[in-house]
């Protein structure tokens, strides 16, 4: 099951919410020694204030996967914690470029899901990204992640181009990305052989989609659309 809600809305999905911040100090805090903030086991960060969108993909109410997204127009990861990996592109700030980070799967449950679990988990929840900045209108997504995951993403079927150079931080390679948004970019997440449809798709639920030009700080939302361990 593929849930996308925006800022608070993601505690109304019982137990996900606790699980993503969970999984997050885990991942970032304990396995890869990242300087995050840590409370009561949870990882939570001063983005997350800003009422980003939240993609979970979750079976049987444990979380395989999760991420979020907020648009370069406000604070970013890329524009404020990690501006060197822009090199001379600089900071981005676009209303139809957003950036995704926390990026997480949590591998022990993927592998329980499916003798192939890493892999189609790490696809579905890239396409649930990838479709949901297709149907807000977005024409590229920004990211920050270290060179293992570039060829994780590469693998996956992403497009995407180096804004800037490698950068160590906390001794590990790290590089900014502007990912293409397109029908080709789904299409490759969706059909990985290139000629047989996976089994496994997943389901969309309580879906709350809003336009890439919808201000997320200090305004009103407008509701457009209602549809019923790997980080970066």
């Amino acid at each position: 099951m593929l849930i996308i809600a925006q800022g608070n809305e993601i505690h109304s999905h019982q137990g996900i919410a606790d699980q993503m911040f969970r999984l997050r100090a885990k991942l970032f805090s304990d396995r890869r020694g990242w300087r995050v903030t840590v409370e009561n086991g949870k990882e939570c960060d001063r983005f997350d204030e800003l009422e980003p969108i939240y993609i979970c993909l979750t079976n049987k109410d444990r979380l395989l996967a999760s991420l979020r997204l907020l648009p370069t127009t406000g604070p970013h990861m890329l524009a404020d914690v990690f501006p060197e990996v822009m090199g001379d592109t600089g900071v981005v700030r676009h209303p139809m470029i957003w950036e995704s980070s926390r990026f997480c799967v949590d591998t022990e449950a993927a592998r329980l899901f499916s003798s192939d679990g890493i892999n189609v988990v790490t696809r579905d929840i890239l396409l649930g990204l990838f479709s949901t900045a297709r149907e807000i209108g977005l024409l590229n997504i920004i990211s920050v992640y270290d060179v293992y995951v570039e060829r994780i993403l590469r693998r996956a079927g992403c497009l995407f181009d180096r804004l800037g150079p490698v950068v160590s931080y906390d001794d590990l390679k790290t590089v900014g990305g502007l990912f293409e948004v397109s029908e080709t970019v789904i299409s490759q997440l969706s059909f990985p052989d290139g000629r047989i449809k996976r089994k496994h798709k997943p389901n969309r639920e309580s879906v709350s989609l809003i336009s890439a030009t919808t201000p997320l700080h200090g305004g009103n939302i407008n509701r457009e659309q209602e549809i019923s361990h790997i980080s970066f």
